[in-house]
């Protein structure tokens, strides 16, 4: 079964779909695992996987436009730092 790829992790409702996972309906990305400690972490579909899961659920949502995604993205940027 392949699933599609979207910032290096692929989708677990693509990957899981069989297996009805729960983690599924929130658009969580795969964090592929990686060995190295000094640069496996920095690789870009460890982070950018680990970014998107880390961000809030209200962001991930895929039926938003861009605009909306933006302007949510920055509202949240501007709250946390």
């Amino acid at each position: 079964m392949s699933g599609s790829t979207v910032s290096g992790g692929t989708l677990l409702s693509e990957t899981a779909s069989r297996q009805h996972l729960r983690s599924a309906a929130s658009h969580q990305l795969t964090v592929p695992p990686h060995r190295r400690t000094t640069h496996g972490g920095r690789a870009f579909a460890v982070a950018g996987s680990s970014t998107w899961n880390s961000l809030p659920k209200r962001l991930h949502d895929p039926s938003s436009s861009s605009a909306v995604f933006a302007s949510l993205l920055k509202t949240f940027l501007f709250s946390e730092y």
